[in-house]
């Protein structure tokens, strides 16, 4: 039982949500088109280069591969990407990491809140959530898409609005080293989450760490400690 935290932030991609054949299947069908334009020599992302896209720039990664193509093709292949991934979210690639479901439930049963941050497009948060129906799972979800331009700071504040709790209340859950970053900037504690992920590098900027889901729940029960002694 904790005594503190009453809320939760799950951050969808590679901790909720397995992604990684999906984001790699989505990028190769959204080169095919702009083949001709990537130099012979150009070695193609493969599922590590993806995670490690996406954990560095967010839901606007496939914009910073260094492929060999100019603004407008990458602008094009953001707008490939898009399209492809929802596509193959509504064909049943990518699913709930097993043992989240229980974890998530078990959390509501203790009367502690869920709330769903992504990193993401609203349209594919959407279908995400419809496809796998995390609307049973989950109170509250909010992307960055709907905050400026992709603020999780902003985003997280909104969650915590919604809640009705305060900072040293909340707790976030996450993978990406931005998401440590902004929940640090509002002075909230983290817990980084390794499963799913090929490399944990970045993950030591969280306050904490769980590389397994067996070892969450006592990494939480530290944050708690932590929260009810410092906060």
């Amino acid at each position: 039982m904790l005594q503190h935290i009453r809320l939760l932030i799950l951050d969808l991609d590679y901790l909720v949500f397995d992604c990684a054949l999906l984001k790699v299947q989505a990028l190769r069908q959204s080169l095919i088109s702009l083949a001709d334009s990537i130099p012979q020599n150009v070695r193609l992302p493969d599922a590590m280069d993806a995670e490690e896209g996406f954990r560095e720039y967010g839901f606007q990664w496939t914009r910073h591969l260094e492929i060999g193509l100019d603004e407008e093709s990458l602008e094009n292949l953001q707008q490939a990407y898009s399209l492809n991934e929802d596509r193959l979210v509504e064909a049943g690639v990518g699913k709930v990491f097993p043992g989240v479901e229980e974890f998530i439930m078990n959390c509501r049963k203790s009367n502690v809140a869920v709330a769903l941050g992504a990193d993401a497009s609203r349209d594919y948060l959407l279908s995400v959530t419809d496809r796998h129906q995390l609307d049973s799972l989950f109170q509250i979800a909010f992307c960055t898409e709907e905050f400026g331009v992709g603020s999780a700071d902003e985003m997280m504040e909104e969650i915590m609005r919604y809640a009705e709790v305060s900072f040293s209340e909340t707790l976030v859950l996450a993978t990406r080293p931005r998401f440590f970053q902004a929940a640090h900037n509002l002075d909230l504690l983290t817990v980084a989450c390794g499963w799913g992920l090929h490399e944990h590098r970045g993950l030591a900027e969280a306050d904490l760490q769980s590389l397994t889901l067996s070892q969450l729940y006592p990494a939480i029960q530290k944050a708690d400690q932590i929260a009810s002694q410092y906060r």
